[in-house]
Parts: structure tokens; C-alpha cells; sequence
């Protein structure tokens, strides 16, 4: 090859990596971007170093001197559309959101809640959230949906989709991952007192499957045992779990299958009782810990090789002293966050997919301003894989106005409801999550629907002519 067309040659590969690569993070997922925790400390991803916001709402109030699980939403755009700590929501404008008060989650819980897009849904959200072991875990995990186009586009709770209960007394652990369909989404968690790991599949259809995996250690109930960090690696293969306690802690890594929902395979790292906190890094190789009271944070190499070299690979990271309880969270930005009560900063592992020394400790890593973190940061899908992009409320499917022209009275209805459409029209009901449950023909003319056998609840008639399709809600009482 002459050197004119090894030039040439080399050329045609770089833009062929570039025209590659360019998408990737012309398209990178950003509905993590921004986050809210702490006492009213929040950080903005959409700038490189992250940016402190100020103006969060997520506070430190009686009777505990802290808090600990949140999550946050943004599109695909950076923007924030809101936040939650498991007990309220607010919206971006940072007031409370339309009946996003007295959620059944609890601000003490680990991970008390996370937001979960509805698949092919860019409207709706669901918010799952955690009880605490200060109470007793009586209020199990539960979800409510977010409709982001109520209140004028800034959202709001529907309130027949508000705090409804999937399981009793789970524990204060709380994630999710993405099927390998590409569309759904698992919730999991675990039954507190027992081995059991929860995965409940969320489709456009809503909460379809539940699977149970018994795994063989037994997550006892005490107080302030059950906390503690469960993750999941940026590919959803593996499960990292964490139990702080001082009798009978543990740290356990476990395989997961995100096409059946299945835990397994449950090796014991380890049971020094005080790990808290648990991050994998983004390569999924490097698996860090923190611990309770002692101020430590220490990393496994898991391609060590089998159980035992990945026990003799722990090293230690930093040994600081008595601190507080220290939340870990992998950002955007590729970096470990570590949050610890009462700091005006963040601390980070900067180059996590490295071996120690080289991963990089930082203490004082990112400045919260006035702003003061608390013990954990917010809880995301895993791989901040999600599928919701920026929605328009004004051009949505949802409020389209066509000159199809469709009537419908009265509205709220309780057993009948009329619609009358200009043309010819196929007319479909559909329930909030998108299922189309009964379809009318109407001759462009009046239509009585039978309302009797459906439950109470926001509905969604769409009719469909030769002209196009007209969309309308209706509320059934």
C-alpha cells in the first residue's frame, strides 16, 4: 500500500469511528441530569464540571435531623419536569405538585422512591415508593402516576392512581432496570424478613408480572437494619446489596436476568455489618462499598476472577474516621458521587472504572454552595436508561385539536356518556395506561356509551375518520 493511500485508508476509518461515535452522544440519555437531595441542595449535569442549584425543596424537618432516599426526572433534553422524596413531589417550577402531597413512602427510607417513565408513554410517570423501618414498613411499596400535562403542563398525581399498594413490608431497597425487550422496565425490591427479591414488570399496559426469587440469606427485621443501598450495574446483569447492622450485616452481589426477572446466583462479599452504600462502576468491573460510622469506602476488582480472588481484591480506598452515613451514586458524568450529612460538598471516585490508587478519591469534589448534603443522593434507573423524551402538552396525541370535530357530555358522566362526531368515526375508550377497552362505530351522528361496568377513573375517547384522529378525556365517577 502506497503511503498516499495508507493516508487515505486511515482517513476513511476515523470518519467512519467519528460518523459512529457522533450519534452516541449526540443522543445521550440526560433524564438524570439534574439532582435534588440533601437540604435543599440539588446539582445541574447539563454543565461540565456540575453546576450547584440552590433552589431545592427536598429539606432536613422534624422529627429526624435527616433524610435520605429521592429521585428526579428531567427529558431528554436536560430539563428538569420534577423531583420526589418518596413522602411529596414537586414539580420544575419546585412547587408542590397537584395532589403530590401525603405520598405513602418515607423520606427515612434508603431508597424511598424512584421515577419510572410509563413505556411508550412520554405523558405519564410512575412514582414507586418505600415505607422506613421507623415505620414498621406498614405502607409496603407502592406507586402513583404522574400525569405530566395537569396542571397547565407542569404535572400533577391522578388522584384513582395515587398510592396504590403492590406489596406489603418490603425493605428500604429500591431499583430499576430495563427489560431486554428494550421497552419495559422491572421494579425491584425485597420482602423484609424473608429472602425474597420482588421484580414487578411495568408495560404500556401497566404492572403485568410478578416474580419471586428466593436466594438463600435471610434479611432479618430489626430497626435500622434494613437500610442500606441496593444497585444495579449500568447493564442490569448484576445486583449489589448491601444490610449496615451491627449483628447481622452483610453484603451480598447477585446475578439478575432482565428478560425473566430472575435474582440468583448469591455470593457474600461481605460481613463486617456496617456497609451502607454500594456503587458499580460504569464499565461494570469495579464494585465500591461505604460503611456506617467508620468513614470507609473500598473497592472490589470483580474481574478478579472466581468468589475468592474477588474477596482478596478489596482494597481500601479511604479510611476517614467516624462520619455519617455516605451515599454513592454513579452520574452522568461517569463519576462515583459520595454524599455525607451536613457537607456543603460532594466527595467522588473520579476515575471509578480504574484499580485503587488509580480510580482516584477526591474529598472535596463538587461544592453544593449554601446547600448541605444528607445521607444518600437521588435513585435512578439503572444506566439512566430511560425511554421518555420532551413532551408537548399543546401537540400531544393526548389534546390534539383536529377538525374532526367530537363532542362528548356531560363530562364528568357516571352511567352514560354521548359523543357526537362530524363524520363517519371509529370510536375507541382507552384507560389511562393506553389499553383500548371497548370500540364504537358511529355514523357521524350521536352515540350513547354504557359506562356502567367501567371503574371510576380518567378515560380517553378517541375517534378516527378519513380527516384524522380527535382526542378527548373524560372523567368517569
Amino acid at each position: 500500500m502506497t503511503r498516499n493511500n495508507f493516508i487515505k485508508f486511515r482517513l476513511k476509518n476515523i470518519i467512519t469511528i467519528l460518523i459512529i461515535v457522533i450519534p452516541l452522544f449526540g443522543n445521550a440519555q440526560k433524564q438524570g441530569n439534574i439532582w435534588y437531595f440533601g437540604d435543599h441542595a440539588g446539582l445541574d449535569f447539563n454543565n461540565t464540571p456540575p453546576t450547584p442549584l440552590l433552589n431545592g425543596q427536598i429539606s432536613i424537618y422534624p422529627p429526624f435531623g435527616w433524610n435520605e432516599g429521592c429521585s428526579s426526572i428531567s427529558d431528554s433534553s436536560g430539563s428538569l419536569l420534577f423531583y420526589s422524596n418518596g413522602e411529596k413531589i414537586w414539580n420544575k417550577n419546585h412547587q408542590m405538585m397537584l395532589n403530590g402531597d401525603s405520598l405513602l413512602g418515607h423520606r427515612s427510607s434508603t431508597q424511598s422512591c424512584i421515577i419510572v417513565p410509563q413505556p411508550n408513554s412520554q405523558r405519564y410517570f410512575y412514582v414507586f415508593s418505600t415505607d422506613a423501618s421507623e415505620n414498621i414498613f406498614q405502607n409496603g411499596l407502592r406507586y402513583s402516576i404522574v400525569d405530566i400535562c395537569l396542571d397547565g403542563g407542569i404535572g400533577g398525581v391522578m388522584p384513582a392512581h395515587k398510592n396504590i399498594k403492590l406489596i406489603d413490608t418490603t425493605n428500604e431497597k429500591l431499583i430499576c432496570i430495563r427489560h431486554t425487550n428494550g421497552n419495559d422496565y422491572w421494579i425491584i425490591s425485597h420482602l423484609n424478613n424473608s429472602d425474597a427479591f420482588c421484580a414487578f414488570r411495568l408495560t404500556s399496559s401497566g404492572m403485568v408480572d410478578t416474580i419471586i426469587s428466593h436466594t438463600g440469606t435471610f434479611d432479618m427485621n430489626s430497626f435500622a437494619a434494613t437500610g442500606g443501598q441496593m444497585v444495579a450495574t449500568l447493564n442490569g446483569l448484576k445486583i449489589a446489596y448491601a444490610k449496615p447492622s451491627t449483628v447481622n450485616g452483610f453484603t451480598l452481589l447477585l446475578d439478575f436476568d432482565p428478560s425473566t426477572g430472575i435474582v440468583s446466583n448469591e455470593q457474600t462479599l461481605n460481613t463486617l455489618n456496617t456497609e451502607y452504600a454500594v456503587a458499580f462502576s460504569s464499565d461494570n468491573s469495579k464494585l465500591y462499598f461505604s460503611t456506617v460510622g467508620h468513614g470507609e469506602i473500598y473497592q472490589y476488582n470483580l474481574n478478579a476472577g472466581n468468589l475468592s480472588a474477588i474477596l482478596a481484591s478489596k482494597t481500601y480506598i479511604i479510611v476517614s474516621g467516624p462520619d455519617g452515613w455516605e451515599g454513592m451514586q454513579l452520574a452522568p458524568d461517569g463519576k462515583i458521587y459520595i454524599s455525607r450529612a451536613q457537607r456543603t460538598y460532594l466527595s467522588a471516585i473520579a476515575n471509578p472504572d480504574s484499580l485503587c490508587p488509580a480510580c482516584n478519591y477526591i474529598e472535596n469534589a463538587v461544592s453544593l454552595g449554601s446547600q448541605k448534603a444528607s445521607f444518600c443522593l437521588p435513585n435512578f434507573i439503572a444506566g439512566f436508561n430511560y425511554s421518555n423524551t420532551t413532551y408537548n402538552c399543546e401537540s400531544g396525541i393526548y389534546e390534539q385539536k383536529q377538525n374532526t370535530g367530537i363532542t362528548i357530555y356531560p363530562n364528568p358522566a357516571t352511567d352514560n356518556l354521548t359523543i357526537e362526531t362530524h363524520d363517519k368515526a371509529t370510536i375507541e375508550i382507552l384507560n389511562i395506561e393506553g389499553e383500548i377497552i371497548k370500540t364504537v362505530k358511529n355514523n357521524g351522528k350521536e352515540t350513547a356509551i354504557d359506562l356502567r361496568n367501567l371503574s371510576s377513573g380518567i378515560y380517553i375517547i378517541k375517534a378516527k375518520t378519513e380527516r384524522g384522529v380527535a382526542v378527548k378525556k373524560f372523567i368517569k365517577e
